[in-house]
């Protein structure tokens, strides 16, 4: 489990989302495409878990796509651990391919990520860790059906290897408006495996989104150190597509 700070660096990631997120929807050519976004979300959840102490969390992203299927991009998000170091924000670093098949509607993704937590005081292991993903993509109509597949070597504070398994159901209602919903499983060396599940609803207008959903785990007060961060919540995210400047 990714593991706090009560003075989040909105500064930092402020200037992330202008220096490295440049373009909005996007700004195509024939290297391919640059996507980017900002948003607040209420609670910054990783598989079921949250990672803000239930807490807002400002994020941003930016995204390079080539026509040939690569892609790579950096996510960026604040994070509150409630640990003595106060680490208060995480990167993550990614890249990968994805594959079309010749029926139109199959995509099959292979990526790999490096998650870091730059301003972590390290007394022992690190939060730090690489996580390598396969996912199948199969849109029918209005629906898109997706499953992944993931596998971490040395999961964070060296909770050993982690496996997991997510399937997920998106089906537009409209062009505007999306009903998903989802269910994962994570198996972990040293801690505790857990089983999160999600439904809600995503509306866009122009370059806004707004995201409500309502998001649990099966895990225990005392599997989750006693804190509320297992416990059942609706959740909402803005996020803001950037105007593009290239």
């Amino acid at each position: 489990m990714k593991l706090r700070s009560p003075a989040p660096p909105c500064g930092l990631l402020l200037a992330l989302a202008a220096m490295l997120l440049p373009t909005g929807a996007q700004a195509q050519s024939n290297r391919g495409g640059l996507f980017s976004s900002v948003g607040l979300t209420s609670d910054y959840r990783y598989q079921g878990v949250s990672n803000s102490d239930g807490n807002p969390a400002l994020q941003g992203y930016v995204h390079w796509w080539r026509p040939d299927g690569f892609y790579a991009g950096l996510f960026a998000t604040q994070v509150d651990f409630d640990d003595p170091g106060d680490t208060s924000y995480e990167l993550d670093l990614y890249g990968g391919k994805n594959f079309d098949l010749e029926d139109g509607k199959t995509r099959l993704t292979l990526e790999a990520m490096f998650t870091a937590f730059p301003n972590e005081h390290v007394w022992g292991p690190t939060y730090n860790f690489i996580q390598f993903k396969a996912a199948a993509r199969r849109t029918l109509g209005p629906w898109a059906l997706t499953t992944t597949a993931s596998f971490v070597p040395e999961a964070s504070y060296g909770a050993g290897e982690a496996w997991r398994l997510e399937g997920e159901a998106a089906y537009a209602l409209r062009p505007n408006l999306s009903l998903k919903a989802g269910i994962g499983r994570r198996w972990i060396e040293r801690g505790h495996d857990r089983t999160y599940w999600n439904i809600g609803a995503t509306a866009t207008w122009k370059q806004l989104s707004l995201e409500l959903r309502y998001e649990d785990t099966d895990l225990t007060p005392a599997q989750c150190g006693f804190t509320d961060w297992c416990q059942p919540s609706v959740i909402g995210t803005l996020r803001v597509d950037l105007p593009p400047i290239i």
